[in-house]
């Protein structure tokens, strides 16, 4: 990644838009490149420009947000996307992770929040902003049962369930390799298997569903 984070902004609410750009104006390791007001212009400009975060509204006049979540990562799986939403986030959170997004952030969020979550989305680290508290814990009233969790866990290795402990506590891959001194390509086979072992979609969805209070 380069120094300076690139951000697009697609939100087609011209007025929130422009004070994300001013917001992130003060910071020297954040540009935003462009902002697009539609799916398919953001798609446009996402080729073009290659950012390494994008913020990506939910609601766009000619799409819903998430369904171009898998579109941007075919263009490089490596832009971070982080959601937004001034609306109740229920029922797009987990179709957001499983498409590849890196987090979530209502539109009441601070400025602290939001470029936290761009510099997290950057280098492939998630965040939810503090608001989204309540909305995480109805989700996960609606993931499947702890005795359900307990099987699959059952089914990890002991090297599986050594860096299923560390990825829960959001070590990343190259750190994980680090502290177990095995190589990052050996942690991302054991995460690849454990995904599977646990049918989810995405390391993010292990920290919500397994992670302990």
């Amino acid at each position: 990644m380069d120094s300076v984070i690139k951000v697009l902004v697609v939100d087609d609410h011209k007025l929130f838009a422009q004070g994300v750009v001013s917001l992130l104006s003060s910071e020297p390791d954040i540009v935003v490149t462009d902002v697009a007001s539609s799916a398919e212009e953001g798609l446009r400009l996402v080729r073009s420009a290659l950012p390494h975060t994008v913020l990506l509204d939910i609601n766009l006049p000619d799409s819903c947000g998430v369904d171009i979540i898998a579109k941007i990562k075919q263009i490089d799986p490596d832009i971070g996307i982080v959601m937004l939403t001034g609306l109740s986030p229920l029922g797009h959170i987990d179709a957001s992770l499983a498409q590849g997004a890196s987090g979530f952030l209502l539109k009441d969020c601070t400025k602290e929040e939001m470029i936290t979550a761009i510099r997290k989305a950057a280098k492939g680290e998630g965040y939810f902003s503090q608001s989204m508290a309540p909305y995480l814990k109805e989700e996960l009233v609606r993931t499947p049962q702890q005795d359900s969790h307990d099987d699959k866990m059952a089914s990890l290795t002991l090297r599986e369930v050594e860096i299923f402990n560390l990825v829960v506590t959001g070590l990343r891959s190259k750190e994980i390799a680090e502290n177990l001194r095995i190589t990052k390509r050996t942690v991302d086979f054991h995460i690849g298997n454990i995904l599977l072992k646990l049918e989810a979609k995405s390391r993010m969805e292990i920290v919500l569903n397994y992670k302990k209070d």
